[in-house]
C-alpha cells in the first residue's frame, strides 16, 4: 500500500486516537474535530479511518452495539461488556496468548491477530434485576 500523505486532518485524527483511552467511533471523531476543521466531512473521517486501518495503523473494534469503533493498532485489547448498561471493562492480560501459541505450533498457521469480547451483566445491572453474581467453579454456579 502506498504511504499515506500527511495532512492536518489525518494528523488530528491520529492525535485524537492517541489521546483517547477507549476506542472511538467515526462520529465521535467528527463531532470533536469539526470545530477545528469547519470543512471536515464525516465521509472524510470514515475514508481516513479505513485507510489507516488498511495500512495497519488502526484496528476496527465491533462491540456488537451497531457502532464500529477505532483504536491504534498497538497490540490488542480484550473487553467485558455489560449488555444492560453497555459498561466496558478492558482486560489487562490476554487469556488467549497461550492458546494462540499452541494453535500456531500445532497447525503451522501464522496467526496475525485475534479479538475477544465477552458479554454479560455487570454487578450493578445484576442488582438492579434482582439477580445475584454467580461464582462459577468447574462449570457450575454456586
Amino acid at each position: 500500500m502506498a504511504e499515506l500523505k500527511n495532512t492536518k486532518q489525518r494528523g488530528a485524527i491520529l492525535r485524537f486516537l492517541e489521546n483517547s483511552p477507549d476506542p472511538v467511533s467515526a462520529e465521535d471523531i467528527f463531532v470533536l474535530l469539526k470545530p477545528s476543521f469547519p470543512q471536515l466531512a464525516l465521509s472524510t473521517v470514515y475514508r481516513n479511518l479505513e485507510r489507516f486501518t488498511a495500512a495497519g495503523v488502526l484496528q476496527k473494534i465491533n462491540f456488537e452495539d451497531g457502532v464500529i469503533r477505532y483504536a491504534l493498532a498497538k497490540g490488542h485489547d480484550h473487553y467485558l461488556i455489560c449488555t444492560g448498561c453497555n459498561k466496558k471493562i478492558k482486560l489487562d492480560d490476554c487469556p488467549l496468548s497461550p492458546l494462540e501459541l499452541q494453535l500456531a505450533k500445532a497447525t503451522g498457521f501464522e496467526i496475525e491477530r485475534h479479538s475477544l469480547t465477552i458479554y454479560g451483566k455487570c454487578p450493578d445491572c445484576q442488582r438492579k434485576r434482582g439477580t445475584r453474581v454467580a461464582v462459577k467453579k468447574a462449570g457450575r454456579a454456586e
